[in-house]
């Protein structure tokens, strides 16, 4: 019997090492960012550019003008507009002198409209110039600023700074700190209810790609117009309620077109186009109207109408997530959910 617990005992010695290793190659994407564990120990080196300490920070910040962005993560404020603010952080935030707060965009996946953003916002404070330094910071052991780091390499940006210590290292040095605001995202306004669609959409081919590398089901798309008031009353209701949103961004990237926009927008092929042409291709004449697209670009349901009910939004969640759509309409689906 001795010599058959051997085995056995050597299986349990090396069983946990392979869980282990099993849940790190879980940690990152396929395109090499963090997805999960973000405040962790970091690696010694940076994913792109350089790795920065305090003291290398002041001198930096003495001799040149860097960008300093504090890359920290907060909620996104989805259930009330009462507060007047869009992001909700948990406690006051304080950062270095100088830098502006963009949060969220560390996180290793990004919805197509947040990438936009980030995309946008490193533009306007380099002024295009992608030789100008950039300092990325969140707090100690957090993975955010590693994580952008790497996307702002990835756009073309070549005098990246990693400083890993954070605001945490900063304050630690008896150097000050400022409060700080985050910046709102694009369409936001004091006293306006999120919803589902974190802003505008710019790019449906990165959406497609990314609802597929996320392995989602597909997109949904909210065509919608500024002057229809049952668009409105849904941006109010089920489209603002917190448990819809986050069932909804389990299976679909959710998008709000304005179908009688001519800005410019990239189109699933690439090419450019606007709201209104992609509306007309479509066939989509009223609003509000929810047409899902499976992966492929393909559509799979189109739903045209005002939908004030919770339940009723939450089957229509489930009717094409299910595949019911293939085998059922969506009023006989939804009168047998509710007997």
């Amino acid at each position: 019997m001795s010599w058959l617990f051997c085995p056995l005992f050597l299986i349990s010695l090396f069983w946990p090492i392979q869980s282990i290793a099993a849940s790190d190659s879980e940690l990152f994407s396929e395109q090499g960012y963090r997805i999960a564990n973000y405040r962790r120990p970091l690696p010694a080196e940076a994913p792109a550019g350089k790795r920065i300490d305090t003291e290398a920070l002041a001198d930096l910040i003495n001799q040149s003008d860097p960008v300093l962005l504090d890359v920290l993560a907060i909620t996104l404020r989805p259930e009330s507009a009462e507060f007047g603010l869009s992001w909700l952080p948990a406690s006051p935030r304080q950062h270095l002198p100088g830098s502006i707060w963009l949060p969220n965009v560390g996180y290793g996946y990004l919805e197509p409209c947040m990438q936009a953003w980030l995309e946008r916002t490193l533009h306007r404070l380099t002024g295009g110039n992608l030789d100008r330094a950039v300092v990325f910071y969140c707090v100690t052991d957090c993975w955010m600023s590693w994580n952008v780091v790497k996307r702002a390499s990835a756009l073309g940006y070549r005098n990246l700074y990693w400083y890993p210590e954070g605001s945490d290292g900063w304050a630690a040095a008896g150097l000050p700190l400022v409060a700080a605001e985050p910046q709102p995202l694009p369409g936001m306004r004091a006293g306006q209810k999120d919803t589902l669609f974190d802003c505008p959409a710019t790019d449906l081919k990165t959406a497609l790609e990314r609802s597929d590398e996320s392995d989602k089901q597909g997109l949904l798309l909210f065509f919608e117009t500024h002057h229809c008031p049952f668009c409105q009353r849904m941006r109010a209701g089920v489209l603002a309620d917190p448990g819809l949103i986050a069932e909804y961004r389990q299976n679909f990237v959710a998008l709000a077109l304005d179908m009688e926009s001519d800005q410019p927008l990239t189109d699933f092929d690439g090419t450019v186009t606007s709201g209104r042409e992609v509306a007309q291709r479509l066939g989509v004449v009223r609003s509000p109207t929810m047409l899902f697209l499976n992966n492929q670009g393909e559509e799979e349901y189109r739903y045209s109408g005002l939908i004030v009910d919770p339940r009723r939004f939450r089957s229509l969640a489930d009717y094409v997530s299910g595949g019911h759509h293939q085998n059922i309409g969506f009023k006989t689906y939804y009168k047998q959910q509710q007997d």
